[in-house]
């Protein structure tokens, strides 16, 4: 659902990453692994050269319950460890296959 990540302009990691889930969904899980992950940094930024490789981060990956479709959403408080901390609400939508 959501990546999080704190890049040198060499695309090594500053810090990695502290995410709390602050609300949990309603009708679902959600689990926080640490891997290599490609960034989204924007053009003029020292790191933008990361954008094409994968680099140390975390991901967040959502699976609602069995059988559940329609709208859910978390809630997760992300602090970078230099300082900047960022809460976040990830809306879902979980469609039948």
């Amino acid at each position: 659902m959501g990546q999080s990540y704190n890049l040198n302009a060499d695309c090594t990691a500053a810090t990695m990453p502290s995410i709390k889930l602050v609300q949990p969904p309603a009708h679902g899980s959600v689990e926080f692994v640490s891997e290599k992950i490609f960034s989204h940094y924007a053009t003029g930024a020292a790191q933008i050269r990361c954008n094409s490789r994968r680099s140390p981060g975390k991901s967040e990956y959502y699976t609602s319950n069995s059988g559940y479709s329609g709208k859910d959403m978390y809630k997760v408080r992300v602090s970078y460890g230099e300082g900047t901390i960022k809460d976040v609400t990830v809306n879902i939508n979980v469609r039948k296959k």
